[in-house]
C-alpha cells in the first residue's frame, strides 16, 4: 500500500509563497509527477527499435550491419519549423488500432502502417541581417596571388593553428557582444521556467527571439499583456526579480574575488568596438516600456553601512549576506497620489497592537512609528484583519504571538462595543466567517507554551463575555436566580454529524469545538504543559463558557477524562500559604485559583446532584473548609467569595450537608464580626459581597437565623438614613430577608427610603437602549449586557435595586402583609413608574437581565390582586393594563407567570358585563345574551392558557403580541388541513370578537395591518362567519376597525405569520366565490385592497383573474364603511385595467342594480379615461360608438364624475 504522504493541491487564494512551498514539498518527496514530459526523438527512437525487435524475432536471424543501417534511416526524422508536434508519441496504440484491411482509394494496394507522423515541412529561410559577414576586398598582385596579411592578434602558441586564434577571438567577442544586449540576452538560463527542460525552452525562446525584430517583440508583447491576467504577469515579475537578485548578489560576490585574466581583458577592449543592435533599437523605441523578460535587477538598494559595518565587528549571526528582499523595506515609501476616501466611503480597517483602530492616515505619526511597510496600502498605518490572520500562520513564532495578541485585542474592544456602527460588517463576525475559531484551534495543537499562551488569550477573548459573567456573578444570590443556557437558534439541518468542521463552526461555534476534541486538548496542556498563569486562567474561562452552550456540553466535561481531577488538584489545593506568600505569582501551580473555584460552582448549576455527587467524590470540600480560614489580603476577598457561594450551592444539592455542623463556630464568629464590624454606609461592594454569601452559608443551618435577624435589624434601620443606595447594598439586605423567620421581616420598612427613587432611571424597559445583534455571530450567542457603543444596561448598574424590590414584594406576598404591599403601591415614585410602562414602547424586553425587572412587575400585578379593594380604580386600570402587557413580554421559562397574568387581564371583574350587554344588545344576535356572557366569564382565559408552552426557552416570548387571536389561527390552521369545524371553535371565535369589542385596549398596541389580517382569517375557516351571532360581531369589529384606521392599512409590509398578502387575498376571493352569498361583512373586507391608494396589483387580480365574483359583491353604497372617494380617486393610469373595466361593463357582468360599487368603480375610470386625448382613448371612443347598447356607450362617453 503506497503511504506516501497525500500533498494539497494549490487553490486560487494561494500566493506565491504558498506555491513554492508546496513545490520544495512535492520535490523533497520525489513523488512522480501527475504529468510527464516526454521527449518525443527518443520515443520515437526507442518504438523504431522495439518495433524492428519484434520484426527480427519473427523473421531470421539479420547481421548487425543490417540492423544498424535500418536504425540510422529510421532516424532520419525531418521536422517542421513551427511550433506544432513533431511526432505523435501514441504510435504503439496507432499501430494497434489500425485496420490492415485499409486499401489506397487510387492504387488500390494495401497500405502500410506509418511509423512516425511528421509536421508540416517549411523551407527555412535566413535573414542576411541578423548575420555578420567581413566584406574585404581583395586586391591581386600582378602575380594573381592575394596579398599577404599580417594577423594583429597572434599568439606564440604553437598548439594552435592561425585560424583557430582568429575564430576563438571572434567567439569572444561575441559572447560579451550578447552580454551587452540588453534584456532580451542576459543569461544562460531561465529564471520563469524550472525542471529538466528549462534550459532547451530557454534556448528555444531566446534563439526565436534573435530572429525577431524590436518591433515584433513590442507587438508580441502587448497582445501578451493584453491576453493574460494583470495578476499572472505581476506574478511573473515578482519571480524573475527575486531570482534576479539573488543571482545578481552571487554574481557580483563571485567577481569581487575572481581576478581577470589578460585574455578577459583584451576581449572587453575588442566588444568596446562592437555596436549594440539592442541598444540602437531601444533609442529609437524609449517611449514604448521594454518587456519584463530576463532583465537584472539595477536599482538594488544599498544597504546602511554603519550597519553593515557593525554587523561585521560584532559578528551578528546571517549578517554576512545581503538579503535585498529586506533592505527594500528600509526604504522610503514612494508617495502616492491616493486622496482620502469621501466621508460616507467605507474604506479598509487598520489597527494597531493594542486593536485600536487607526484613521485614513495620520501626518503626524512618522512612518517609522506607525506600523507602516506591509504588503498593500504601505502609506496607511496599522495592520487589517486580512495581514494578522496571514501573519498569525507565520513560521515564526513571535509573528505568530504578535497576531494573535493583535486579535485578541481587537475582539476585546469590538465586544465592549467600540467598533459598534463603525465596522461592518463587525471584527467578531467578520472572524467568525473566516473559521478563525478552527484556525485558533489548530494553532492550540502547538508544542509552544507562548504560541499556546496567545492561542488561549485570543480563543477566551472570542467565546468569552467578560462584563457579562461579572453581571451574573452579581444577580447571583437574589430570588429566583437561575443560569442561562447560550444555545444557538434552531436551523434547518437535520444532523449535524453530517455537516464538516467550517460549516458546523458557522451554525454553533461550541459543538465545532467540542467535535475537535478541545477538551482533551485543555486537560493535556493544564496537566502537561503547565502553561503561565494568564493561559491557566484563560483555559477555564473557556471552559466555563462551553458550560453554557448545553446540558450535553456539562454531561461531556464531567466525563472527560482527568479534567476535572486535574483543576482540582492543581488549582485547588488544600493549603493557601502560596498565596500569602509572594505578591506577584508566576506559577499557579498549587496555588487557589478563582477561576477554577468559580466554574466548578457554574458547573454545579447547570449539571446538578450528578455533579455534585462527583465533587463530592474528589473531597472537594476539604479545600472548601481551609479556604473559609483563608488570611491573604486584599487578592483572598475573591477567592473567599466564590469559595463561599461554591459552598451554597452543594448545600442547594444537597451535598456538604455535614460540614455546616463542623463549621458553626467559625460562621457564628463570622456573624458576630459583621454585627460589630459591617455598617452598609461605609461599606465597599466586595465586602458586601462576602457579607451576603456568608450569610446564604449561614441560613442553612436553623440555630443561626437569630444572629442573621439581628443583623436584618440592623440593616434594615441604616437603609432608612441611607442616601446612596447601590447594588450590593441592597443584595447584602435581600440575602438576609430570605434567610430570616415572619416576625424578623415586620421590622423591614422600606417605604421611606431611598430604594424607589430611581425606578425610572434604572428601568430597562423605559431605556433607549437596544441589543447589539449584529455586534456578535449568530452561532456564538451571548447575553449582551453592553448595548450599542458600549453603553451597559440600566438595570445592572450600580443604583439599580430591581432585583431587591422584586425580592421584597414576592416575600411580603408569601406572607400576606397587606399594609406594607399597600404603602409600597401608594408611593408617587412607583405610580409614575407604572404609567410611564404603559405609555411606552418597551425595550430590551428579550435581554436575560430584563428578567428582574419583569419579576417585579408579576410581583406588582399579584401584590395589586391583594390589596385591589384598598386601591383606586385608576391604578387598579394601570396595573391592569401592565398585566395585559406581561403576557407577550414575559419569556417562555416562565409559564406559571404567564397564565396568571392570563387570569388577571381576562378576570370576570374586569370584563364588566354590563358593558359587554350594553354592546351586545345593539346587535341583531340569536344566542341568549346570558350564554355570551357566562362564556366570556368561565372559559375565556381557559381559552388562552392551552397556548402557553411549558418547555420554552428564556430568549423567547411565551406568547406573541397578537395573542388576543390565537384561537382564530389556531382555527384556520385546523381548516386548512381539512378539518371540520364545531361548536366549541364557533364559541371561541365568539369570544375572541366579544373581547375584540369589550376590551379594546387589548389590542390598541397592535398594528392596523395585523389587526385586519387576523379578522380576515374568521372569513376564511369554512362558514363560521355566516351564522348570524358571528356575522354580526365580525361585521361590527371590521366596521370599528376600518372607520377610523383605513389610511393606515398597508398591505407591503410583512407580518408574521403571513408569507404575502396576495396569497391572502387570493383565498379571500376563491373562499367570497364558493361559500359567501354575498356577504355584506365578506363583501365590504374583500373591496379593502382594492381602494385607489394600495397597490394596483390587487385590483387586477380581482377585476381580472377572479372577475366572475363581482357578480355577487351586492354591498349597498349606504353600507360602505370606507368612503367612495377611496375607489374614484385618484384616477387610474393602469391601461390594461381600464381595458378590463370597459370589457366588464360591456358584456354585462356587473349591473348597477345588483353590484353597485363595483359599477360606479368601472363606469368612473373608463368613462374619465375616455375624456383624455391621446390616441388609445381616440380609438377606444371610436369603438363604443359602434355596441350595441347605445346606452351605455352613451354614458361612458359623456360621462360626469359625482362631487364630494
Amino acid at each position: 500500500m503506497d503511504r506516501s504522504p497525500v500533498l494539497k493541491r494549490p487553490k486560487p487564494t494561494d500566493g506565491e509563497e504558498e506555491l513554492f512551498r508546496m513545490q520544495e514539498e512535492f520535490l523533497k518527496n520525489k513523488q512522480q509527477p501527475s504529468a510527464k514530459v516526454i521527449k518525443l526523438k527518443e520515443s520515437a527512437k526507442s518504438l523504431n527499435v522495439a518495433y524492428s525487435n519484434s520484426q527480427t524475432s519473427s523473421n531470421r536471424v539479420k547481421s548487425k550491419f543490417s540492423e544498424l543501417k535500418k536504425l540510422k534511416s529510421q532516424e532520419r526524422v525531418f521536422t517542421s519549423q513551427t511550433s506544432g508536434d513533431v511526432i505523435n508519441p501514441a504510435i504503439k496504440e496507432v499501430e494497434k488500432n489500425l485496420n490492415f484491411g485499409i486499401k489506397d482509394s487510387v492504387q488500390n494496394i494495401n497500405i502500410a502502417p506509418s511509423k512516425i507522423i511528421l509536421g508540416n515541412i517549411i523551407e527555412k529561410k535566413y535573414d542576411a541581417h541578423n548575420y555578420e559577414f567581413h566584406k574585404k576586398k581583395f586586391i591581386c598582385s600582378n602575380t594573381g596571388f592575394p596579398e599577404v596579411f599580417v594577423s594583429k592578434h597572434m599568439k606564440n602558441d604553437k598548439n594552435e593553428s592561425l585560424f583557430m586564434q582568429k575564430i576563438s577571438i571572434d567567439s569572444n567577442s561575441k559572447i560579451e557582444k550578447s552580454l551587452s544586449f540588453g534584456p532580451l540576452c542576459n543569461t544562460d538560463n531561465s529564471v520563469i521556467i524550472e525542471g529538466p527542460w528549462a534550459n532547451e525552452i530557454h534556448k528555444e525562446n531566446l534563439e526565436r527571439l534573435s530572429q525577431m525584430s524590436q518591433e515584433d517583440i513590442l507587438k508580441e508583447k502587448s497582445k501578451l499583456e493584453m491576453t493574460l491576467k494583470p495578476e499572472l504577469i505581476q506574478f511573473l515579475k515578482d519571480r524573475r526579480n527575486k531570482k534576479q537578485n539573488t543571482n545578481k548578489s552571487l554574481e557580483d560576490k563571485r567577481l569581487n574575488t575572481e581576478k581577470q585574466d589578460q585574455n578577459v581583458k583584451s576581449t572587453n577592449l575588442i566588444t568596446e568596438d562592437v555596436p549594440n543592435k539592442c541598444d540602437e533599437d531601444s533609442l529609437k523605441n524609449n517611449d514604448v516600456s521594454p518587456m519584463q523578460i530576463d532583465t537584472i535587477e539595477t536599482d538594488i538598494p544599498k544597504p546602511p553601512k554603519e550597519l553593515m559595518e557593525q554587523a561585521k565587528e560584532k559578528g551578528w549571526m546571517h549578517m554576512d549576506s545581503l538579503e535585498v528582499e529586506k533592505l527594500k523595506w528600509m526604504e522610503n515609501i514612494p508617495p502616492e497620489k491616493k486622496d482620502e476616501p469621501a466621508p460616507n466611503e467605507p474604506y479598509n480597517a487598520r489597527f494597531d497592537f493594542n486593536g485600536v483602530l487607526l484613521p485614513y492616515k495620520d501626518d503626524n505619526v512618522p512612518i517609522e512609528k506607525g506600523l507602516h511597510h506591509h504588503g498593500e496600502e504601505p502609506d496607511r498605518p496599522g495592520y487589517s484583519l486580512q495581514e494578522l490572520l496571514q501573519l498569525s500562520r507565520s513560521s515564526a513564532q513571535q509573528q505568530r504571538c504578535t497576531a494573535l495578541t493583535t486579535l485578541a485585542n481587537i475582539l476585546e474592544k469590538s465586544r465592549n462595543g467600540w467598533y459598534d456602527k463603525v465596522l461592518q460588517p463587525a471584527p467578531l463576525v467578520a472572524l467568525s466567517q473566516k473559521n478563525f475559531l478552527l484556525l485558533l484551534r489548530f494553532s492550540l495543537d502547538d508544542t509552544s507554551a507562548a504560541v499556546i499562551t496567545a492561542t488561549l488569550q485570543a480563543l477566551r477573548i472570542f467565546l468569552y463575555s467578560e462584563a457579562d459573567e461579572v453581571c451574573l456573578d452579581r444577580l447571583y444570590g437574589f430570588q429566583n436566580y437561575k443560569e442561562p443556557i447560550l444555545a444557538t437558534p434552531k436551523t434547518d439541518v437535520d444532523d449535524i454529524n453530517d455537516l464538516k468542521d467550517h460549516e458546523l463552526a458557522q451554525l454553533d461555534a461550541v459543538a465545532a469545538l467540542l467535535r475537535t476534541d478541545i477538551l482533551l486538548r485543555i486537560s493535556y496542556i493544564l496537566s502537561e504543559i503547565r502553561p503561565p498563569p494568564v493561559a491557566v486562567t484563560c483555559a477555564l474561562e473557556i471552559l466555563i463558557r462551553l458550560v453554557r452552550h448545553s446540558p450535553i456540553t456539562v454531561v461531556k466535561i464531567t466525563n472527560t477524562p482527568n479534567l476535572l481531577e486535574t483543576i482540582i488538584e492543581h488549582f485547588m489545593p488544600l493549603s493557601t500559604d502560596a498565596l500569602a506568600m509572594t505578591d506577584t505569582i508566576n506559577n499557579v501551580y498549587g496555588v487557589p485559583v478563582v477561576a477554577a473555584i468559580r466554574f466548578y460552582r457554574i458547573l454545579l448549576c447547570y449539571g446538578g446532584k450528578p455533579v455534585a455527587q462527583k465533587l463530592n467524590n474528589l473531597k472537594i470540600m476539604q479545600r472548601i473548609i481551609s479556604y473559609g480560614s483563608c488570611d491573604a489580603g486584599k487578592s483572598s476577598y475573591n477567592l473567599i467569595i466564590e469559595n463561599l457561594r461554591l459552598w451554597r450551592t452543594l448545600l442547594l444539592y444537597e451535598n456538604a450537608v455535614d460540614s455546616l455542623t463542623g463549621a458553626q463556630l467559625f460562621l457564628v464568629s463570622q456573624l458576630q464580626l459583621l454585627l460589630s464590624n459591617h455598617d452598609i454606609q461605609n461599606a465597599s461592594e466586595l465586602s458586601c459581597e462576602y457579607a451576603a454569601a456568608l450569610i446564604a452559608v449561614a441560613s442553612c443551618l436553623t440555630p443561626l437565623k437569630a444572629n442573621i435577624s439581628i443583623l436584618l435589624s440592623k440593616w434594615s434601620t441604616q437603609l432608612l438614613s441611607l442616601n446612596n443606595v447601590t447594588w450590593s447594598k441592597t443584595k447584602l439586605i435581600a440575602e438576609t430577608l430570605l434567610a430570616v423567620s415572619d416576625n424578623a421581616i415586620k421590622t423591614l420598612n422600606i417605604s421611606r427610603s431611598q430604594v424607589f427613587s430611581n425606578l425610572n432611571s434604572t428601568s430597562n424597559l423605559l431605556s433607549d437602549c437596544s441589543l447589539a445583534l449584529e455586534r456578535e455571530p449568530s452561532a456564538l450567542p451571548h447575553l449582551g449586557v453592553l448595548t450599542y457603543d458600549g453603553q451597559l444596561q440600566p438595570i445592572v448598574s450600580q443604583q439599580s435595586c430591581m432585583p431587591f424590590l422584586a425580592t421584597i414584594l414576592n416575600v411580603f406576598i408569601d406572607h400576606f402583609f397587606i399594609e406594607e404591599i399597600q404603602t409600597v403601591l401608594n408611593l408617587p415614585q412607583v405610580y409614575k413608574y407604572l404609567k410611564r410602562l404603559v405609555t411606552t414602547d418597551w425595550c430590551l424586553e428579550k435581554s436575560w437581565y430584563t428578567r428582574s425587572e419583569l419579576s417585579f412587575l408579576v410581583a406588582i400585578v399579584n401584590a395589586s390582586s391583594l390589596v385591589k379593594d384598598k386601591l383606586d380604580n385608576k391604578t387598579m386600570h394601570i396595573i391592569w393594563k401592565i398585566a395585559t402587557k406581561l403576557v407577550s413580554s414575559l419569556p417562555a421559562d416562565c409559564p406559571s407567570d404567564v397564565k396568571k397574568m392570563l387570569r388577571i387581564s381576562l378576570a370576570e371583574e374586569k370584563l364588566n358585563l354590563e358593558i359587554v350587554t350594553s354592546k351586545l344588545e345593539t346587535l341583531n344576535l340569536n344566542s341568549n345574551i346570558e350564554d355570551i356572557k357566562l362564556n366570556l366569564s368561565r372559559n375565556v382565559s381557559n381559552l388562552y392558557e392551552r397556548y402557553v408552552a411549558l418547555n420554552g426557552k428564556w430568549d423567547q416570548a411565551a406568547m406573541p403580541k397578537d395573542w388576543l387571536y390565537l384561537p382564530v389561527v389556531h382555527i384556520y390552521t385546523k381548516c386548512r388541513n381539512n378539518n371540520v369545524c364545531n361548536d366549541d371553535d364557533k364559541a371561541a371565535i365568539l369570544a375572541v370578537l366579544s373581547l375584540e369589542l369589550v376590551l379594546p385596549d387589548l389590542v390598541e398596541k397592535l398594528s392596523q395591518n395585523l389587526r385586519f389580517s387576523r379578522l380576515v382569517l374568521i372569513y376564511l375557516c369554512e362558514t363560521l362567519y355566516l351564522s348570524n351571532d358571528v356575522s354580526a360581531l365580525l361585521t361590527k369589529a371590521m366596521t370599528t376597525l376600518l372607520k377610523d384606521n383605513y389610511k393606515k392599512l398597508n398591505f407591503t409590509i410583512d407580518l408574521p405569520g403571513l408569507n404575502s398578502f396576495t396569497d391572502l387575498f387570493t383565498a379571500m376571493c376563491e373562499h367570497f366565490c364558493s361559500t359567501s352569498y354575498g356577504d355584506y361583512g365578506f363583501s365590504m373586507t374583500l373591496l379593502v385592497p382594492i381602494a385607489q391608494r394600495h397597490n394596483v396589483h390587487y385590483r387586477k387580480l380581482l377585476w381580472s383573474e377572479h372577475v366572475g365574483l363581482l357578480r355577487y359583491v351586492r354591498l349597498p353604497l349606504e353600507q360602505l364603511v370606507i368612503p367612495l372617494k377611496e375607489y374614484l380617486y385618484p384616477l387610474e393610469e393602469d391601461i390594461s385595467l381600464i381595458e378590463s373595466y370597459i370589457t366588464v361593463l360591456i358584456r354585462g357582468i356587473i349591473k348597477q342594480s345588483w353590484c353597485p360599487i363595483p359599477y360606479t368603480i368601472a363606469l368612473h375610470h373608463s368613462g374619465m379615461y375616455l375624456k383624455r386625448s391621446n390616441k388609445l382613448a381616440i380609438r377606444m371612443r371610436t369603438q363604443l360608438e359602434k355596441i350595441f347598447d347605445k346606452v351605455l356607450a352613451s354614458l361612458l362617453l359623456n360621462y360626469q364624475p359625482p362631487t364630494f
